[in-house]
This record gives structure tokens, C-alpha cells and sequence, in this order.
């Protein structure tokens, strides 16, 4: 049945207005007082309860006349039901021509305000972890409460705007749209729409809309009740003994993100199963879901030293299984959800214990040591519960045959917060503070990570600076530094990988002007060009020159005159070592500092046409992220799902980078810190936690960072061993990531940062496609894995 559009009918009742078109006038209001006018069929039974409305996609949409004495005054509630079609460019429904309030957005985003009486506009947008997706009902609602603005996502607050200056809601008189024509330029809403709901109060009483999701969640899996799914998945998998179990178990990919008791059906597999190089470790998570709500203590697992082989021989594997930790986020990025706890944290634990709604979550590593023969392994994971029967998870492991180099071959640095370090030594313990150092610089290696070592003197005390770090200095005209720590741990470091060393001192701009003078006097006043001689001396002669990289600035933005002098010095004075500069604020490359061997631009304000002539003269271009960009680009905040951080290497690659910096693994993690070790930006910067002894704790992120360049470096294999293979992927991989077309002819200004926003080659949406379906990045290595393996 189609309604033709008519007359807006003027109403009078202060109560708001609900529909559920249900009954025998279905765009008339539940109380009969408010009318919908416009265009859309009424489905029957197709609603998340009756009725439902449908809109073609092409020309309906409805108008609501909001009168004075219908409309939200001082608090509102704008709720409903919807559940787009596959085409559908938008999901979120109501829009005001006049704008008195927005509320609309696409599957991956979504952005609302409204604006009060006193004409300020209460405003924000935010990214789905993963785009919402056709043929699913989803619950939207927007709260006015005069202090915030909220937005609800299936029941639960996923944004929260304050205002500014609270107040009555702007009036325009001006009818709202919803469904259907959001713009007069284009923007259809294809799909359903059920209960609509504007109200003249803050209402937050969500308990029937989670019941409904939840009901419809279970009607998707083809049960009543999650118990009984997870029960029929185990007893099908594994036999009737496991089913009686008091738990099921469920294996995850690594590139998944468990949210604390979120409902999850878990992803039941028959075994662990994983495709590894030798020498390369591969992670996957575990899920111990107790039935029932019961509590199960003192659970424990147990991994095997050895795999199979088909002729029945054992060979070696390293396993080993973490806890994830759900650890209260520091603070969500820009227009991520504020979830109040975030998997992030892998903590060792013999036992554990899980109960409730919330599933523990186990992370597993799996290492394939080196000089593995290619083929396939089997083994098996014992899962103990006392008072019940151990439960036995098969593995299997395919090892192709190539192995992954010791040495890393994505170039690479990564600061250690030295500052922070020293906090868990006392005062004189050189040797305490070395064995700390080394226990982070190692576990950056071990993921494929290049460590900065003893470069940020100025960060820690005195004493430690003297006794530790080579405190660079001109004694009787003869520049000296203290190489004893740095040369032992360089040399380390690089026999277990180590391929890019960062060398020298490192100019702060603050301490250089603090006695008012000109930054560059400062610099010369320590004679910088007998230092970097040296420093360059130092490193032939130590067999590391090669490797060797300067980074004196971070970050200058605007002194392109002062990095011509530092770039001019270094010229003179160390040749043959390359100069490496990020960027800031500023659109890198920058043809003004022509001086520069390695740029450095931050990941979403590079230059594209400067990056790739850049490249064709020899200057290799590295990215890095710091604070942004947000979500859904990649990132290394603690809000972006696993598959981001590790699209963070696998992007760099796919955009012709030819390296990754990152500022920092365990900012603000020094002793007696709060418990968020860094407050901005959703704890980026700290992907390395520090234990109550200082003992380094990995994570999520750093795990998924390590699987990102692991990717990486099966990309550089390919481009070396088989180019026409390597060109076919590339296609592939720019096909499931695409370029932004923008207008390359308009000027990107190098210092402006918002011009390349706007004009950026990145598209905030190119990343989703890998978001939500992770498994279309796992088929393309596989195929990089298969060629790999094929060449002689």
C-alpha cells in the first residue's frame, strides 16, 4: 500500500509523537494526534515487531510537521528502527532541511547536531568499528538532555556531545524528513523503518530494544538461546563429550576484537588453524565461554613443545598463551565509541578464572622456529577445568617452504621512553637501567620492530646520562662520547635483526632556546660538525654505517631554514649518513629542503606528488602516526580494532612507503603512573605497558603491529623473488584498498596540514572493506605465501 504525499496536518498534543505502523493508519501516530506525510509502504510483518515501512530508494521519503506544541523544547528523544537494503546510502533517517537537527551518515560513519534557540550548534560524528551491514535491524536514538547531546546504538551510548550553552531547541517550523530523500543533492535512505519515536524528554530506557536485538541475533544463528547454539556448534565439532562440558570453546582470529559481555555467538572451528613461514609467528585467540553464567576457577591450558609432521616425526614449536586484559580506555579517539574497557593488555597467568556473560580470552602465539621444512604439523591443546573432563583443541600448522630473514627488512625505528625507564632504577644502578633498556629495545625486536637506542639524553637524569648514554661532547678540541653501552647493545641487536641505527644527538628545540638565544647558535655552541664526524668515524669503524640513519629533528614544521643549516652541516661533515626527518605539522616531502635523504610525512598529510617524485629520485619516503589519524584510517590507538593496527603496516605498504617511525612503545609508563599511562589520544603511544617492576607487557596492538609488518616483509620477498607475481598482488591488494581521486592539479600548501586532509589520496572509507572482512587481506597472503613457497 502506497501513501501519496498531502497536506502536513497541523497538531496540537505536547506528548510527541510514536509510531509503530501497526495499526489501520499507519503513518497516523499510536495516539492518533501526529501525522506522517509523504511516501512508503507499509510491510506487513516485515518490522523488528508488526508492521514495518519500506522505502524504494528512489522517490519516498515522509515529512513530519513539527507545530509549537508538538515539538521538543527543552529535552528530545529521537528514536527508531532501521534496516537498510545493500544499496543503501544511508543508514541514520531524520534530517532538517533548516538543519534544527541532523542525524544521518553511512554505514562506516554517522554525524549529528542539533541547534539550541541561542543559535550554537551542538555537533560531532563518529566511525563504526565495523560498517553496519545490510539485512540487520539497528536501534538509533538521539537524547537531548539540555547538558549533552547522546546517540545510542542498539541501546548502548556510543557518543556523547556537552552543550555548550543548554537551552530550549531552535524552532524553524520547517517539517523534518525522514527516510527516503535526505538531500535535495542526492542521498537516499533503501529499507525498512519501524517504531519511530520523537519525544519531548530525555528517554533512555533501552532494555526492550537490547531484548530485540538479542532476539534477533539468536533467530540469525537458528536458536533460542546462545547456551543451546554454542552447545549444538561443540557437540557437532567435537562429540557428545564436549558438549557436556560447562564451557565452549571458540577460536578467533587474531584480527577480531572480543568486547567485554558483548554478544557473541563465538566462531566454532573445528581446530587451530594457521599458515606460518619458518621463522615467523602467527597469533590467533581462544574464547572460554562458560555456560549458564557459571564461574570457572582454576582453569588452565596446556601447549604442546612439539607438532607432527605427516611421517609421524615431532619437530619443535614455541606456543604460547596470554590472558587479554580489559583495561580501561585512556580516552577514545575522535569519533571512535567511548567503551569504557578495551582488550589490550596479554598478561602471562599459569590459571585463570571466567564466569558470567563476559568470555575470557586467550591469545595464542604460535612460533615456527627456523630451517622448519615446509609441510603440515598436527597437535593438540589441553584445556583443563577441574571437577569436569579435559578437553583436547586439535592444531594444525602449514609451513610453507620459505623462511622469513632474522634481519628485518622493513625499515623501521621506534622510540623507547627512556624517561619513563628510569624511574624503576635507583639513582646510580647503570647496569638495572641497561638490563630494563634491553628488555624493550628486545621485545620490539622480536616483532619486527627496529628499537632507537640511547638517543633522548635530554629526557633522564644526569647521573644516567653520564654513566649510560654516549653523551656526545668537544673535550681539548676533540669531540668524544661514551660508546660503551650503545656499541655492546647495537651490536646486540643487530645479530638478532637490527637494520636501521639511529645515531647521534637529538636537538630539543625547547632546551636550545631557553636562555633566549637563536636555536642554530645553541647548536653550533657544542661544535655539532666535530660530533657528527665522529659519530659517522665511529660507525665505520664499528662495520654499522650502512645501517646508519641521523635523526637530530623531530617534528620542525616551520624551520625550513634552520633544517637547511643542520642538512648543510651534516653534509660536510658525515657524507655518507643519511639524514631522516618527520614532519608535524607540515605536508612532507618539501622541495624547500632539498637536504633531506629520508622523509618521514605522517601517515594522512603526505604529499602524493612529492612522496613519488621523491621516490623516483632515490629519497626513500617513510610515514608514521602520532595522536592521528583517527579511526577508520589506521592507527595504533587502543579503540581501533586489531585489523587497523594491522592495516597500519599493510597500508604504508600498499601507498609506496618504504618504512614506519613511530614516536613511542610505553609513553608515560613510569613507576607510580595512574592507571592510564597515557591519557591522550586512546592510549596511543603506549603499545608497550610497563608491569609493577618495570618488566615490559606487550600487547594487542604491538601483536597485530608485529603481523602488519610480517606482511609487509612477505611483500618485500615477493617484489624481490618473483616481480610478476609481486605486480599482480599490488593490483589486487590497490583494488581491495583503493586510491582517493582528488583534484592533483589544485596546490597542496607543504606547511598546511587541512589542505592535505581535504585532498588527500587516503579515503577514511578505503580501509573498511579489509574492517569487515578481515579474511579478504588472509586470502591475498595466502596467495603471496603460495608464491613464495613455489620459488626455487
Amino acid at each position: 500500500m502506497k501513501f501519496a504525499a498531502g497536506i502536513l496536518l497541523a497538531v496540537t498534543a505536547a506528548t510527541g509523537g510514536e509510531w509503530s505502523f501497526d495499526g489501520l493508519e499507519p503513518l497516523t501516530s499510536d495516539d492518533g494526534r501526529q501525522s506522517l506525510t509523504g511516501s512508503a509502504a507499509v510491510c506487513r510483518g516485515e518490522g523488528i515487531v508488526g508492521n514495518a515501512l519500506y522505502f524504494d530508494g528512489r522517490g519516498d521519503f515522509l515529512e513530519l510537521q513539527l507545530t509549537g506544541e508538538s515539538r521538543p523544547r527543552d529535552e528530545m528523544t529521537v528514536s527508531f528502527w532501521g534496516r537498510p537494503e545493500a544499496d543503501s546510502e544511508f543508514f541514520q533517517l531524520v534530517r532538517s532541511p533548516a538543519r534544527d537537527l541532523c542525524f544521518d551518515g553511512g554505514p562506516g560513519f554517522g554525524w549529528y547536531e542539533v541547534h539550541t534557540a541561542s543559535g550554537r550548534q551542538i555537533y560531532n560524528g563518529y566511525a563504526h568499528p565495523q560498517r553496519l551491514q545490510p539485512e540487520q535491524w539497528y536501534h538509533f536514538a538521539l537524547v537531548y538532555d539540555q547538558n549533552a547531546l547522546e546517540l545510542y546504538l542498539d541501546g548502548d551510548l556510543i557518543s556523547r556531545t556537552a552543550a555548550e550553552q543548554p537551552g530550549e531547541l531552535r524552532f524553524s517550523g520547517e517539517p523534518w524528513r525522514i527516510g527516503g530523500r535526505l538531500r535535495e543533492d542526492g542521498g537516499v535512505f533503501h529499507g525498512w523503518l519501524d517504531d519511530l519515536k520523537v519525544l519531548p524528554a530525555a528517554d533512555r530506557d533501552f532494555g526492550e530494544v537490547k531484548r530485540l536485538k538479542r532476539r534477533e541475533r539468536l533467530k540469525a544463528l537458528g536458536s533460542e538461546s546462545l547456551d543451546a547454539y554454542r552447545r549444538e556448534r561443540m557437540a557437532a565439532l567435537f562429540g557428545a563429550g564436549a558438549a557436556g562440558l560447562p564451557y565452549a570453546v571458540a577460536v578467533e582470529s587474531g584480527l577480531t576484537r572480543i568486547l567485554p559481555a558483548a554478544f557473541h555467538p563465538g566462531n566454532f572451528q573445528p581446530e587451530v588453524a594457521v599458515e606460518s613461514a619458518a621463522f615467523e609467528r602467527e597469533n590467533c585467540q581462544l574464547l572460554i565461554l562458560p555456560y549458564e553464567g557459571r564461574r570457572l576457577t582454576g582453569f588452565s591450558v596446556e601447549l604442546p613443545a612439539t607438532l607432527t609432521d605427516a611421517a609421524g616425526c615431532e619437530h619443535p614449536f614455541d606456543f604460547k598463551a596470554s590472558r587479554v586484559s580489559y583495561d580501561p580506555m585512556p580516552k577514545p579517539s575522535p569519533y571512535m565509541y567511548p567503551l569504557p574497557r578495551i582488550p589490550d593488555r596479554l598478561l602471562e597467568l599459569e590459571q585463570f578464572e571466567a564466569g558470567g556473560d563476559e568470555p575470557a580470552v586467550l591469545w595464542l602465539e604460535i612460533f615456527t622456529p627456523g630451517r622448519t621444512p615446509a609441510g603440515e604439523y598436527r597437535g593438540t591443546i589441553v584445556l583443563r577445568q577441574p571437577d569436569s573432563p579435559a578437553f583436547e583443541l586439535p592444531v594444525r600448522v602449514k609451513v610453507w617452504n620459505f623462511e622469513l630473514p632474522e634481519r628485518n627488512v622493513v625499515p623501521s625505528l621506534v622510540n623507547v621512553w627512556e624517561r619513563d625507564l628510569q624511574s624503576y632504577v635507583e639513582e646510580g644502578d647503570a647496569e638495572g637501567f641497561v638490563a630494563l633498556l634491553d628488555q624493550y629495545c628486545s621485545m620490539l625486536l622480536e616483532h619486527r620492530l627496529n628499537p632507537v637506542v640511547l638517543a633522548h639524553a635530554g629526557l633522564v637524569a644526569p647521573w644516567l646520562r653520564r654513566a649510560v648514554y654516549p653523551d656526545y661532547r668537544v673535550e681539548n678540541g676533540r669531540a668524544v662520547g661514551n660508546m660503551g653501552y650503545f656499541d655492546e647493545l647495537i651490536a646486540k641487536y643487530r645479530r638478532r635483526g637490527l637494520s636501521v641505527v639511529a645515531v647521534g644527538p637529538h636537538y630539543n628545540f625547547d632546551e636550545t632556546k631557553l636562555d633566549g638565544g637563536d636555536w642554530w647558535m645553541n647548536i653550533q655552541a657544542t661544535e655539532p660538525a666535530k660530533i657528527w664526524s665522529f659519530i659517522r668515524r665511529h660507525a665505520a669503524e664499528r662495520g654499522y654505517l650502512a645501517d646508519a640513519v641521523a635523526y637530530p629533528i623531530d617534528e620542525p614544521e616551520k624551520e625550513v631554514e634552520l633544517v637547511n643549516r643542520v642538512e648543510n652541516m651534516l653534509a660536510v661533515a658525515a657524507p655518507d649518513l643519511p639524514m631522516l626527518l618527520t614532519s608535524g605539522g607540515a605536508n612532507y616531502p618539501d622541495p624547500a629542503m632539498p637536504g633531506v635523504d629520508i622523509w618521514v610525512p605522517i601517515l594522512h598529510w603526505t604529499n602524493r606528488p612529492e612522496q613519488l617524485k621523491a621516490r623516483r629520485a632515490g629519497k626513500p619516503v617513510w610515514t608514521y602516526v602520532c595522536t592521528g589519524p583517527n579511526y577508520p584510517l589506521p592507527n595504533l590507538h587502543s579503540d581501533t580494532p586489531p585489523c587497523g593496527i594491522r592495516m597500519l603496516a599493510v597500508g604504508a605498504a600498499r601507498f609506496d612507503y618504504d618504512g614506519l617511525l613511530h614516536w613511542a612503545a610505553n609513553f608515560n609508563t613510569y613507576k607510580n603512573a595512574p592507571a592510564e599511562p597515557n591519557p591522550f589520544a586512546a592510549g596511543e603511544g603506549t603499545y608497550i605497558y610497563a608491569a609493577a617492576d618495570g618488566r615490559p607487557i606487550p600487547t594487542i596492538r604491538l601483536k597485530s603491529l608485529a603481523d602488519g609488518m610480517e606482511d609487509w616483509t612477505y611483500l618485500e620477498l615477493l617484489r624481490e623473488k618473483n616481480p610478476a607475481v609481486y605486480a599482480e598482488i599490488r593490483a589486487e591488494l590497490a583494488r581491495l584498498i583503493p586510491e582517493r581521486e582528488y583534484d592533483r592539479a589544485k596546490e597542496i600548501r607543504l606547511q598546511n596540514p587541512r589542505e592535505a586532509s581535504f585532498h588527500t589520496f587516503l579515503d577514511p572509507e578505503a580501509f573498511y572493506a579489509v574492517y569487515d572482512d578481515p579474511a579478504a587481506w588472509l586470502a591475498i597472503r595466502h596467495k603471496i605465501g603460495e608464491a613464495l613457497s613455489a620459488v626455487q
